[in-house]
């Protein structure tokens, strides 16, 4: 066995229920984290059974070699058991758990991996169970180390950019990549252009409702906005429209003729209705026209 000091012995202790649980290792941090996790742990149950929050690891022994780690668990146990007020929680008598002197190093490793598929399942399904709660954690995160996170890229890139590099370029070979050439200004111009059409494509509804919100939002600013720009291009805007109605009059001609056979049956559903509602004034309007027409042609 080994001679090194590394066990430690330490207590959990509930007072409120007079409950008391002994335990040992050479990992405090793990052991403390698979106690709080772990639903088949003792004391993760006795929390849990009785609504409050799990107590915190408190050793009470420590450089202690495996040999003294185990003869002290059950001494501590028998000693609580028998001299103390408290219940201990502790099924065994202490000393077995954690440490298997008999086992070979095959049987080792076998139960290493076990124990290592059992956390990685048990990742899986938390992640799965807390996906919302873990993303809203890392976006938070990613927030506020933001400006940490840019500085250490940096200073990263130019310790090991060449590496980097390097090792890229080997990934690309292994995969049977070519190179990359290096594209003009013109070329990574119509290559962003075409980048961002097909992202507007695919996004287009969530365009659609973020411009119309961002116009409700600004829309009085936006109006005094092409007043001023109005009036101090006037004279430039009116030559614009003039020299583009000469070019392009029979397209706009066109335009208007399918526009209004498209909106031909709506307009003439709001003037029927606008009849209906303004009959009245309509008629008394045109007696009116008449009745002056009328003078005219007299006179």
């Amino acid at each position: 066995m080994s001679q090194e000091k590394k066990d430690n012995i330490y207590i959990y202790l509930w007072e409120e229920f007079n409950t008391i649980y002994v335990g040992r290792t050479i990992n405090p941090k793990s052991r403390h984290q698979a106690h709080r996790t772990r639903e088949t742990e003792t004391t993760y149950k006795f929390s849990s059974e009785h609504h409050v929050e799990h107590p915190k690891m408190i050793i009470i022994e420590n450089d202690l070699t495996i040999e003294e780690g185990i003869e002290r668990e059950k001494y501590w146990i028998n000693e609580y058991r028998n001299n103390s007020p408290y219940n201990v929680l502790n099924k065994s008598k202490g000393g077995e758990v954690g440490y298997f002197p008999n086992l070979t190093d095959e049987e080792r490793e076998k139960r290493k991996k076990i124990a290592i598929e059992k956390i990685k399942a048990y990742k899986k399904k938390y992640a799965k169970e807390h996906n919302d709660e873990i993303k809203a954690y890392m976006k938070s995160y990613a927030e506020i180390h933001k400006e940490e996170k840019k500085e250490y890229d940096k200073e990263y890139r130019k310790k090991f950019g060449e590496e980097i590099k390097k090792r890229e370029e080997k990934r690309r070979r292994e995969k049977g990549i070519m190179p990359r050439k290096k594209s003009s200004e013109e070329e990574l111009k119509i290559r962003e252009r075409e980048r961002s059409k097909k992202y507007r494509e695919k996004n287009r509804e969530k365009y659609l409702e973020y411009n119309k919100k961002y116009y409700l939002e600004h829309k009085e600013e936006r109006k005094e906005k092409d007043k001023k720009y109005y009036l101090e291009h006037k004279e430039e805007i009116q030559k614009y429209n003039k020299a583009y109605r000469e070019a392009n009059r029979d397209k706009l001609k066109e335009y208007d003729k399918l526009r209004h056979e498209k909106n031909k049956e709506a307009k003439n559903a709001k003037r029927r209705e606008y009849y209906k509602n303004h009959r009245e004034e309509i008629l008394a309007r045109n007696k009116l026209y008449r009745g002056i027409s009328k003078k005219k042609n007299i006179i």
